[in-house]
């Protein structure tokens, strides 16, 4: 790991910033490729982040191609989406509805990778819609950014307070009530995300901290009616309340096969 020499790369434009760093969109020189710089400062996380990238390799996981450091940075080289992220995309669709077809293949293109990560036993701990890009056409959706994930040992849980995790929208109720929790938390989130797909708003809405919590621990989702959409049922599965009921991946993926024939024997 040595810092990306400029020759190797131009920078194009700065296209993102937060706690986590700086993300440019830059050139690659040798062939001209568009990818992704993110610099981060180093600390444990960062170095977490680049450690977990590099484990991963799946067609619905932003690649890495490699990570340098420097001697207060962490540069990592991702490949660049072109379509932005699932969150400005339902914004920008606030009028439309999403067909069933398209959130089907989003959900069942997110579950793809979630089960390769859980296989690798990582847990994400940040599913949500800022967290997955499209690619230019809005066909392929890729889940991005390991700050926060975590890898267990095998047959370890995790535990920790909810404040060192995720987007409070789209937590489990597992990991607000501070119990132990395992990868199961990510399909929770999912479960968000494919209801804002559907209803294109939050299952969870709001700011104040408290009045999630509180709606997400007592169980209090406005589901619309189940003749609204074929994909309540799937929705209901992913936000069981319960860890043991909820669905793995894995699970997900028979449930979406099962939910697209019965869309398809309707149409």
């Amino acid at each position: 790991m040595s810092n990306p020499s400029h020759s190797q790369f131009r920078m194009l434009s700065q296209i993102g910033s937060g706690s986590f760093g700086k993300c440019f969109l830059c050139k690659r020189v040798a062939d001209g490729a568009q990818m992704v710089l993110k610099k981060v400062p180093i600390s444990d996380e960062s170095k977490n982040e680049a450690r977990l990238h590099s484990l991963i390799l799946h067609p619905n996981v932003v690649r890495t191609f490699e990570s340098y450091l420097s001697q207060r940075s962490i540069y990592i080289v991702l490949e660049h989406m072109a379509g932005g992220n699932l969150h400005e995309h339902i914004k920008r669709n606030e009028a439309d509805e999403f067909k069933d077809e398209d959130i089907l293949s989003i959900t069942a293109q997110l579950t793809a990778a979630l089960e390769h990560i859980h296989q690798l036993r990582i847990i994400h701990r940040d599913v949500k819609p800022r967290n997955v890009l499209l690619s230019e056409d809005w066909r392929t959706v890729k889940l991005c950014d390991f700050g926060i994930a975590l890898k267990l040992a095998d047959g370890q849980k995790a535990k920790g307070r909810f404040g060192e995790v995720g987007t409070i929208n789209y937590m489990a109720p597992e990991i607000l009530e501070g119990r132990e929790y395992d990868f199961k938390c990510d399909i929770w989130s999912l479960g968000c995300i494919v209801f804002e797909l559907v209803e294109r708003k939050k299952a969870f809405p709001g700011c104040q901290e408290l009045s999630v919590f509180h709606k997400i621990c007592s169980g209090i989702i406005a589901y619309p009616p189940a003749s609204a959409s074929k994909l309540i049922g799937l929705i209901k599965a992913l936000l069981s309340a319960s860890e043991s009921v909820r669905p793995s991946a894995s699970e997900v993926l028979t449930l979406l096969e099962d939910t697209a024939r019965s869309i398809h024997h309707h149409h």
